[in-house]
């Protein structure tokens, strides 16, 4: 049998948020309609937390479980104008380095 799993405003949410098997932020709400509601209340709250982590998803009222990985961001990442001004100074200096380099340059090199 299986079971779309889904998320009810009203129902008790739980998430533990995990890196490396410890336990980094637990979090408990019935304010959420849905996953993508649940993820960004997530994303918010651990804003200051970045890389790959394990959100183990427990709904009390349905009585389903899951657990998936997600990717955190820096701050300065989210934030599209310094993202912008990052990826322009590497940009540059990439050009400098192909003007001035007597091999050839791998894609991962050019962006």
């Amino acid at each position: 049998m299986n079971r779309q799993k889904t998320i009810i405003l009203g129902d008790k949410i739980f998430a533990r948020v995990t890196r490396n098997g410890r336990t980094i932020f637990n979090y408990v709400t019935e304010k959420v309609a849905t996953m993508s509601q649940l993820i960004s209340e997530l994303r918010f709250a651990m804003k200051d937390v970045h890389g790959l982590v394990m959100i183990h998803i427990r709904n009390y009222h349905q009585g389903w479980g899951e657990e998936r990985p997600l990717m955190l961001y820096a701050e300065k990442i989210r934030n599209f104008e310094s993202f912008s001004k990052h990826y322009a100074n590497i940009s540059q200096r990439n050009v400098i380095t192909a003007e001035h380099s007597s091999r050839m340059l791998f894609p991962w090199e050019t962006h």
